[in-house]
């Protein structure tokens, strides 16, 4: 009995952390929407692009390069992305959010700028 309750607690959480990354997912596109969200969405794209193409490569090299992904971040005032997310998981979008998370952008337009990057490489 412990176990199917500890397994139902496992699927349920998995589902509430799948619908937060969803919602962050929405909210971005929805940020993205006015002048300023879509320039900002361009800068912090091309900022992205050398590091995309590396992880790209270096996921091709072990064999493990699905090419689609999504990555949702905020950035804050001083251009630190913050809370950055990426589904699914596997060794191309992880080294793209470590990229990501440690890396500096171009001030946002609004402190705590919600950002949604798709990636669908093809090999």
């Amino acid at each position: 009995m412990k176990l199917f309750r500890l397994l139902m607690l496992l699927v349920f959480s998995s589902g509430v952390y799948a619908e937060n990354f969803d919602a962050r997912i929405l909210f971005a596109e929805a940020a993205m929407q006015s002048e300023e969200g879509k320039e900002y969405e361009k800068l912090v794209r091309e900022s992205t692009w050398d590091a995309d193409h590396e992880c790209f490569l270096e996921s091709a090299k072990v064999r493990a390069t699905p090419g689609h992904y999504q990555l949702v971040a905020t950035i804050d005032r001083e251009g630190n992305a913050k809370m950055v997310e990426v589904r699914p998981i596997h060794h191309y979008s992880s080294c793209v959010a470590i990229w990501f998370a440690n890396n500096k952008f171009p001030k946002p337009p609004r402190h705590n700028r919600p950002i949604r990057l798709e990636v669908n490489a093809q090999p």
